[in-house]
């Protein structure tokens, strides 16, 4: 093993926000307010692995808005690289 790598993973692939009912069991058609959280399996393998320490990069892309500075930002707090998460201005 060398001393001197700089990551122990990179997650390549998807990076999304999920979207859960704060009020359980409730129909759709019923809900009244949502929480928010980091989703897509990489963008959750990245965040889960920061958080047990190792160091973790995700490569992904997200758009110039709010759900994309969401994702950019939580994988930030959680410790990951993002810097090769992309921001495109073109897409959501």
């Amino acid at each position: 093993m060398h001393k001197d790598k700089t990551l122990d993973l990179i997650c390549l692939g998807r990076a999304a926000v999920d979207m859960y009912s704060e009020q359980i069991g409730s129909r759709l058609e019923d809900v009244s307010s949502f929480a928010k959280y980091l989703g897509g399996s990489s963008g959750n393998m990245a965040f889960g692995t920061a958080r047990l320490g190792l160091k973790s990069a995700m490569l992904t892309r997200v758009g110039n808005e709010h759900m994309g500075r969401f994702v950019k930002e939580e994988l930030a707090r959680a410790g990951v690289d993002t810097s090769h998460v992309i921001t495109d201005p073109e897409r959501l």
